[in-house]
């Protein structure tokens, strides 16, 4: 049958009509005109037919908003619907969809800035309407060049992969120190000292010795004693604190010493030889003399067949070797690193399964289901990965060096960066259902969809790139050089992930879409010749066009009243004072949580767990650290102690370190000036002989607990030492080679440096220290400290520095809290500004960048109870986190911002909340979901450094998805309930009867809810031309997976702030 030459367009297809009432009076329009038929931002004149007014009234009775909203019906009977007519009504833009803005700030956005009047707030960012432009210059250019952008960054990213494969991974030890850190230095003096040769060391088997005697029958020397803490070597006093750990001493008081040439039995010597029961650990340095010519490379080689030699070959019954060395700590540092490397598989596997179901999802529920769009969710996995490569390869082509940190970059930038091509897929099936809704020359071409797309979210993916990178930046100014190369790596990969998502994943995006315009094309086709066999009019058929299902409105009703449902609940007052009470109280648990957080960085926190690093340090935090800690204090500059005073002056400053708390004196101290004198006074005709040094007092010998005997042990006869001040004028500089030359003296040609083997040029001695406190970093980043502050007294005299082997890890303990807030307060400025100059709005400015505090004081917070440290590993989680936690926070603030700008600011805080959250809840609630299921993968590696991020990331998002979607909600609700009252919006059920008792056709009503009329009054004649600025007005609709299904006859705009 023909259609009727009277036809109403209440959907994008023609519909008949049977019968021919009078066409309703005029409405006024937006615009001031009279016209049939209005539609929000244009106006359509429509020839209504006959049945016109039956099918708006009942559209108007049934069809339900995005948020189960009804729309009071104007006049005329009620009529039963129809599946048919459900579904036909169900699939035309309602009222909000064709006003829904964009995702943060695009084309829509700007095309709804641009019809408010010029005194309205809201502005046209000028900056984006500038980028839009080009961005959509882009996408047609991008659309005739698609096979060349996808080969060219293939080609790039292959090589870089190959470049990046072939690196070696080289790690620094000292590189988690801050920059500008005192260990730094200090550690620099430690190493040109040590940078010629070794520190030789002499053993004397001195049980060995005394065992074959008594085993031989043979007398025994009386004047080999080995005991503990000091022990006699021919004469020679050697302490044997700092090689023997976990000591129990025997009961040897009915025992004396053993005297010259005296025969004891194997078994008796064993009680009688020495006082030591048993030993739990011993600690022996070895230091190799560097042959001419040794290299790095030279120098890494021989210190790992040390350590192969004692984990592969050497096996024994009763010891267990540990090996340490820098070369091995590195080596353990790249071994870790590399752990990580096979788990990005899984990492790829688990964000390909979310890429691809929740596109193939979205596909069937739009009815756009194609295999290339498999291929288009694979692809946005796979750039991440390219942009890694690359940006990998340019940092290592500039000389930076490959370091094991840099091998969690893949996955930060999987997590992160495929939000973007998520962002550009939704967008492009919005774009592709719009243009199939309404076929035309222009939409069927690939550049103009392209084109859309990016206009609508270019800017989003832009924010979210410069934020990112921009969060990195300041990281890599104010944190040590280590957290520099992993933000440095992370920032350079956003930046070429941004550039891959605009030329290889749009690229693809292209080709998919020249597809699948083909596919229309035929299917439109076949339609056409169905038709024209049927003899049918083709003109505008309903059929030509894909229909909505059933499953499709029943779900897309379901989304609708859980949204609105969700809406209601978080705007009740109740509910969001509730919420923000939680709120503070949560900033007050995470502000305390602060306040207990534990300031460590270990070296074990940079090992796997089956790392045999992590057993030796344990032992050593134990045994040794408590019960002897030692400083090593380098005086590069000794000058003449043939001068007296100089020399006197050098005795005073090894006493003032001997002197302080928790040391043992001198004897734990190894000086070599003391052993020299008496070298030097043997040759001497004196009567001060070596053996009036008396040595120091016997420990008791009761059997007791090893810790307890070490921190009880006798202090040492210091009289003597004062003797030696008699000897300070024996010291001469051309007599030192022969000092250690004689082989008992040997051992301090470590200590030493000459000149020309004849003048003093630099030395180091030794002082050690106990305390069961020097197990807590903090109490040895103080006494660190005390040891500092005695050799600036005497650095002026003797260019002193003190080095300690935790230094560089001690010195994070005070420049961590200030590295912390100076790199969140200059990411936060740095945030503030790019959401300025695209949103244009302080309102939203101010609210995202405090969101962003916020979440940065909980991460902090949480984190300690959650037994993470502070620690520069743990401080580039969290700026990674602050340049991703912006984009949630702006987007709730800018579209609340401008929905209060177009419905008025004393319009009903639930309607501006549901356009706010229609736009943002679905996409952020899927970005979290496939970020935490990403990072997740690296809690497959036993790791520190994996934990860290793992822990901080899935904080970050879940702090980000809650300040977006329940307290800025909350907290802008009750801002405009305590602004405009606790009544505001509100009209009683009796009211509402009234109102619509009362409609007519000159002022119609339209009803937000059950209990809400707001009668529309005629509105002036204002002007509806856009901004010069703006660029051109975007001819696709929103989203459609929450859809307003008012219908558009018989409707105009309700201003709310006009009531």
């Amino acid at each position: 049958m023909a259609p009727s030459p009277a036809s109403e367009e209440i959907t994008d297809s023609t519909t008949t009509a049977s019968s021919s009432p009078p066409p309703p009076p005029p409405i006024p329009t937006s615009n001031g005109g009279d016209s049939s038929a209005a539609t929000i931002g244009t106006t359509t004149t429509a020839n209504v037919a006959p049945a016109s007014e039956k099918r708006a009234n009942f559209a108007t009775k049934n069809a339900s908003s995005a948020f189960g909203q009804q729309i009071v019906p104007l006049s005329g009977p009620k009529a039963s619907i129809t599946a048919i007519e459900r579904r036909r009504l169900s699939s035309r833009p309602g009222f909000s969809e064709r006003r829904r803005t964009s995702i943060l700030v695009g084309q829509r956005s700007l095309d709804i800035m641009s019809e408010l009047p010029t005194s309205d707030e809201a502005k046209a960012p000028r900056f984006v309407a500038f980028i839009i432009r080009y961005y959509r210059k882009w996408g047609y250019f991008i659309a005739d060049h698609d096979w060349q952008a996808i080969v060219i960054c293939f080609i790039i990213s292959a090589f870089a992969l190959v470049k990046v494969v072939t690196t070696p991974q080289q790690n620094d030890i000292t590189g988690y120190s801050p920059y500008g850190a005192r260990a730094r230095e200090e550690h620099k003096r430690y190493q040109e000292f040590f940078s010629h040769d070794g520190l030789g060391l002499a053993v004397y088997n001195g049980f060995e010795i005394q065992t074959d005697l008594a085993e031989k029958g043979q007398p025994l020397t009386g004047r080999m004693d080995l005991k503990y803490p000091i022990s006699s070597m021919f004469g020679r006093q050697l302490s044997l604190q700092n090689n023997f750990f976990g000591i129990g001493l025997n009961n040897n008081t009915g025992y004396p010493d053993i005297p010259e040439n005296t025969t004891l039995s194997t078994k008796e010597l064993k009680k009688r030889v020495t006082n030591m029961k048993y030993v739990k650990m011993v600690v022996l340095q070895f230091r190799a003399e560097h042959d001419i010519g040794w290299e790095d490379a030279d120098i890494k080689a021989y210190e790992m067949k040390i350590v192969n030699y004692f984990k592969n070959d050497y096996k024994s019954k009763n010891l267990e070797i540990f090996v340490l060395s820098t070369t091995y700590v590195e080596e353990e540092m790249v071994r870790a690193g590399i752990s990580l490397v096979p788990y990005l598989s899984v990492g790829f596997l688990i964000m390909c399964a979310c890429a691809v179901i929740s596109v193939v999802v979205r596909a069937l529920y739009l009815h756009q289901h194609s295999i290339p769009k498999i291929l288009l969710a694979l692809a946005a996995c796979i750039v991440p990965f390219m942009s890694c490569a690359t940006a990998l390869a340019m940092m290592f082509l500039c000389g930076m060096r490959f370091a094991s940190i840099l091998c969690v970059i893949p996955f930060l930038v999987l997590a992160i960066g495929v939000d973007s091509s998520y962002l550009m897929i939704h967008e492009w099936q919005r774009v592709i259902q719009q243009c199939r809704e309404k076929p035309n020359r222009r939409n069927s071409q690939i550049g103009y969809r392209i084109a859309e797309v990016l206009s609508e979210v270019g800017p989003a993916i832009m924010i979210s790139a410069l934020t990112n990178i921009l969060a990195d930046a300041v990281g890599a100014f104010t944190s040590s050089p280590e957290i520099t190369l992993l933000c440095v790596g992370n920032l350079t990969s956003m930046a070429v992930a941004f550039i891959f998502q605009m030329t290889f994943y749009t690229g693809l995006m292209s080709l998919i879409g020249r597809y699948e315009i083909k596919v229309e094309r035929k299917e439109r086709n076949k339609r056409e010749a169905s038709l024209r066999d049927k003899k049918a009019s083709i003109a505008n058929h309903n059929q030509l066009t894909r229909q909505t299902s059933k499953f499709h409105e029943e779900t897309k009703e379901a989304i609708s009243k859980t949204m609105w449902g969700y809406v209601s609940f978080i705007a009740n007052k109740f509910v969001a004072g509730t919420i923000i009470f939680l709120y503070f109280a949560y900033i007050a648990f995470s502000i305390y949580g602060i306040t207990q957080i534990n300031i460590n960085l270990s070296t074990q926190k940079l090992f796997t767990a089956d790392s045999p690093l992590l057993e030796l340090d344990k032992l050593r935090v134990e045994y040794q650290v408590p019960h002897f800690t030692m400083a090593t204090v380098f005086v590069n500059m000794p000058g003449n102690f043939s001068n007296p005073a100089r020399l006197r002056l050098m005795n005073q400053f090894v006493e003032d370190m001997e002197s302080l708390e928790g040391s043992w004196g001198p004897i734990g101290s190894k000086y070599f000036i003391r052993d020299f004198l008496l070298f030097q006074n043997s040759f001497e005709d004196s009567d001060f002989e070596e053996e009036d040094i008396e040595p120091p007092e016997e420990p008791l010998g009761e059997d007791t607990q090893a810790l307890s005997l070490n921190a009880t042990l006798p202090t040492p006869n210091e009289a003597s030492l004062k003797k030696l001040d008699h000897l300070i004028g024996l010291y001469k500089d051309e007599d030192l080679p022969s000092f250690i030359a004689w082989p008992e003296y040997s051992f301090w040609g470590g200590f030493i440096r000459l000149t020309n083997d004849t003048r003093l040029e630099k030395f180091f001695f030794t002082t050690a220290y106990h305390g069961k406190d020097l197990s807590i970093w903090t109490e040895r980043g103080k006494l660190l400290n005390k040891w500092r502050d005695t050799v600036d007294k005497y650095t002026g005299y003797f260019d002193a520095s003190v080095y300690h082997e935790d230094g560089i890890f001690l010195d994070l303990i005070e420049n961590m809290p200030s590295d912390t807030w100076q790199s969140v307060a200059g990411a936060l400025v740095c945030m503030g500004f790019v959401c300025y100059i695209f949103l244009n709005s302080w309102f939203a400015v101010t609210i995202a960048t405090v969101a962003v505090l916020s979440i940065c004081t909980g991460i902090l917070g949480l984190i300690s109870w959650w037994h993470v440290d502070l620690d520069p590993i743990s401080m580039a989680a969290m700026i990674i986190c602050v340049g991703s936690s912006c984009d949630l926070p702006a987007h709730t603030s800018f579209h609340y911002y401008l929905a209060t700008v177009r419905e008025g600011h004393r319009s009903d805080p639930k309607v501006k909340l549901a356009s706010c959250l229609s736009t943002i809840a679905f996409p952020a609630i899927q970005a979290a979901i496939s970020m935490i299921l990403c990072v997740c993968s690296l809690l497959f590696v036993h790791i520190y450094m994996s934990t860290v991020f793992v822990k901080t990331m899935v904080l970050c998002v879940i702090l980000c998805n809650l300040h977006a979607l329940v307290f800025i909600p909350a907290f802008l609700v009750m801002f405009d309930y305590v602004r405009f009252g606790f009544n505001l919006g509100k009209v009683s059920p009796k009211e509402d009867e009234n109102v619509i008792e009362e409609a007519d056709t000159t002022s119609p009503k339209f009803s937000i809810g059950a209990s809400r009329s707001l009668p529309v009054p005629p509105f002036p004649n204002r002007s509806r031309t856009p901004s010069p600025s703006a660029p051109t007005p975007s001819k696709v609709v929103d989203r459609p997976e929450v859809k307003l299904d008012t219908p558009t006859e018989n409707m105009t705009e309700i201003p709310l702030s006009k009531v």
